[in-house]
């Protein structure tokens, strides 16, 4: 089965779509699979036993130009992980509509992963025809693949209603941790820790990103200086500051100077993969303050779940099905600043607590997150010939060699 992945952006490029992709490529290798991935990034890190094949991904003038080079690997299916201002300025690219029509037609299956939709419009009104144009483009993709498959319930829900005769052919594909799990050596935990400042007796709280303004960690910042007036905590922020708005960055080392905080936070900068395994290890309280509580479309919070750390995060009720408040996870209303201080504080206190959280969160990270539950659950559900709408590429069925999976 030659399966393509198609994304704008590949590692060694900073970019969540484009990390999820190659641990997708990985997951699908072992299983049997042989995904070809299709990137505009160059040069590439070719995960082990995946074939990765730059090539220009710019717009209409590379349209051609793609399905020869499709075509002439002869793959059975396509699977586009989309995030639409990665394929287009405005958060649109009408080109990858033609893109699905036409592999559609040659009688290609073509999954679409909406890795994002449309920006919302009560929080950003004055662009209200950009946004109009976004969900048109969402809602053609949609209509034209085989399959979609999105990181929500909710988003999932909207796009049955709206789409009602395809139903069965939209699918919830949670994110998975795009950091694998690195295991320390004997020590390197403490070691680590004292590197970076954090005593014996210190409370590491963490949190991990590319640092996009709305994530709100403004409040994080603010409720790790009150709460530690009473437990001696350290803030790591990890990730890289380099991609996020230089004017919010500014923001953000403002605040902590005004706070008096420049001794108890570290901010890592861009790190490897490996390196961010080895500081979630040895962090203590992972924290996720976007303000929307979407957990499953976060691999910042699945790369925490997987790692086994207690994570406070925002309450959405409508996102968070799977989720139970005390359980596997501490969720707070959003924005709430002495809510998030009291909750780091207790969290502090109560090593107890923290334990069943951590442990708790990656037992069903296990049984319902990782990469194996992903392509048990259908990652590929364009590669299953009993639901493709379109004739098939070969001669022959195509082996089914992924299940369904319809939530």
């Amino acid at each position: 089965m030659r399966i393509a992945l198609l994304t704008q952006r590949f590692p060694p490029a900073c970019c969540g779509v484009g990390d999820y992709t190659a641990q997708l490529a990985r997951a699908l290798n072992e299983t049997g699979a042989a995904p070809i991935v299709f990137t505009g990034t160059s040069p590439v890190v070719e995960p082990p036993g995946v074939r990765v094949v730059s090539v220009a991904l710019g717009g209409w003038r590379d349209l051609r130009t793609l399905l020869g080079r499709l075509e002439e690997e002869h793959v059975d299916a396509v699977q586009i992980e989309y995030s639409g201002y990665s394929w287009g300025r405005w958060g649109f690219a009408f080109w990858v509509n033609a893109l699905v029509v036409l592999l559609r037609w040659r009688g290609v299956p073509v999954t679409v992963a909406l890795h994002e939709f449309q920006l919302r419009l009560a929080q950003h009104p004055l662009q209200a025809p950009i946004i109009a144009l976004q969900l048109v483009h969402i809602l053609l993709l949609a209509a034209t693949a085989s399959h979609v498959v999105t990181n929500t319930e909710p988003r999932v829900r909207m796009l049955q209603r709206i789409l009602f005769w395809r139903r069965g052919r939209i699918r919830y594909r949670p994110n998975s941790s795009t950091i694998p799990v690195v295991v320390l050596k004997p020590g390197h935990r403490e070691a680590l820790r004292e590197k970076r400042g954090a005593g014996a007796q210190d409370v590491v709280v963490a949190s991990f990103g590319m640092f996009a303004a709305g994530k709100d960690y403004e409040s994080l910042i603010r409720a790790v200086a009150k709460a530690a007036r009473r437990v001696p905590l350290k803030l790591w922020l990890l990730g890289n500051w380099q991609a996020a708005r230089p004017e919010y960055i500014e923001h953000l080392r403002t605040l902590v100077r005004e706070l008096g905080m420049e001794a108890d936070v570290f901010r890592s900068g861009l790190l490897s993969s490996e390196e961010v395994s080895g500081h979630l290890h040895a962090s203590d309280i992972f924290v996720l303050p976007q303000p929307d509580g979407h957990l499953t479309r976060s691999s910042a919070f699945m790369a925490a779940a997987a790692h086994g750390l207690p994570v406070i995060a925002v309450r959405n009720p409508s996102h968070q099905s799977e989720f139970v408040h005390g359980k596997h996870a501490w969720l707070l209303p959003p924005r709430d600043l002495s809510a998030l201080a009291s909750a780091l504080q207790e969290l502090a206190q109560k090593k107890d607590l923290r334990e069943r959280l951590g442990r708790n969160l990656l037992a069903l990270y296990q049984a319902a997150f990782d990469w194996k539950n992903v392509v048990k659950a259908g990652a590929m559900p364009a590669v299953d010939a009993g639901r493709a709408s379109v004739p098939l590429p070969r001669d022959k069925q195509m082996e089914r060699t992924l299940p369904n999976h319809t939530p």
